[in-house]
């Protein structure tokens, strides 16, 4: 069924728009769906861009966004909301895929996903200065009135939401690029290099560089007295999980291949990450972090 949709929407520019923009605008009908429709809507503009290049990709977006901010604006003039809020989401996908095109280099690609979203942080940190005291107060106006009668502590459950909540918007940034991009890469070769993709993502690698970062980050964050530079290493760190836990993914994804194991080893390894996300998450990641200086892959035979 992805395959069709990935087929319906290179048929023609305004089967992408209408791909792109039904994707973005029914994640907002269906709220549980959310995330998932907009790395579906983020896909199309990534599929575009790395098939027709920068041009085609560019007027599927622009043309997803106006035809959305139409929608915002007959259904309650959230026009620009709307529109901002979408443009956040595929630019960046467009961005990406523009390089991936480029370089035929995922790692590389990835690396400077990885870049941007700490950079992003970074600048929340200079331009909030107390990213915490910033986000407090407007959490406790959304949040409040809805678990103030449930027996929870507010002030405490709300203090430590803002604590993270920096570090978590941007993870699921990079989330959020990283799966668009990925979904796009996929489709390419579903459609254009049949088999392209896997071998692809089972060689990924984030290189030694982007390794040594991540130790940095995570010792500043664990020993770095209190204060700004910890803070911003500390909502820093789950950005590079993020690209750990793919790394990780495409070892595990090469074990299996190279040892002919039954794939219901990897669909165990998605549910625990779907369900117990805090847990896996961090394991997924040291081993894609660890392949770095023991290559697991080379040791086990290269698939």
């Amino acid at each position: 069924m992805m395959q069709r949709l990935a087929t319906f929407a290179m048929a023609a520019r305004w089967r992408a728009v209408l791909t792109a923009t039904l994707s973005a605008a029914a994640a907002l009908v269906f709220p549980p769906l959310t995330s998932p429709l907009n790395y579906l809507g983020g896909a199309v503009i990534g599929l575009v861009s790395l098939r027709l290049g920068a041009r085609e990709g560019a007027g599927v977006l622009v043309a997803g966004v106006a035809l959305l901010a139409v929608l915002g604006l007959a259904t309650g003039g959230l026009a620009a909301a709307l529109a901002v809020a979408t443009l956040m989401l595929w630019l960046p996908v467009w961005l990406a895929a523009l390089l991936l095109r480029t370089s035929q280099a995922l790692g590389l690609t990835l690396r400077t996903i990885g870049t941007a979203g700490v950079v992003l942080v970074m600048l929340a940190h200079l331009w909030l200065g107390d990213p915490q005291a910033w986000w407090l107060p407007r959490l406790n106006e959304v949040l409040k009135p809805v678990i103030e009668g449930q027996g929870i502590d507010v002030s405490s459950y709300v203090s430590e939401l803002a604590r993270w909540m920096t570090g978590l918007l941007g993870a699921a940034v990079v989330l959020s690029v990283v799966l668009s991009l990925l979904l796009a890469r996929a489709w390419q070769a579903g459609l254009y290099n049949p088999g392209g993709f896997g071998t692809e993502f089972r060689q990924l690698a984030l290189g030694r560089g982007a390794a040594l970062a991540g130790l940095v980050l995570v010792a500043l964050a664990a020993l770095s007295p209190a204060g700004a530079m910890q803070a911003f290493a500390a909502d820093a760190v789950p950005t590079l999980l993020v690209l750990y836990v793919v790394q990780g993914l495409a070892i595990v994804h090469a074990l299996v291949e190279r040892y002919q194991a039954r794939r219901g080893w990897l669909v165990a390894l998605y549910v625990l990450l779907l369900f117990a996300a805090p847990q896996m998450m961090p394991l997924v990641a040291l081993v894609g972090w660890s392949d770095t200086w023991i290559d697991l892959r080379r040791r086990a035979g290269r698939p």
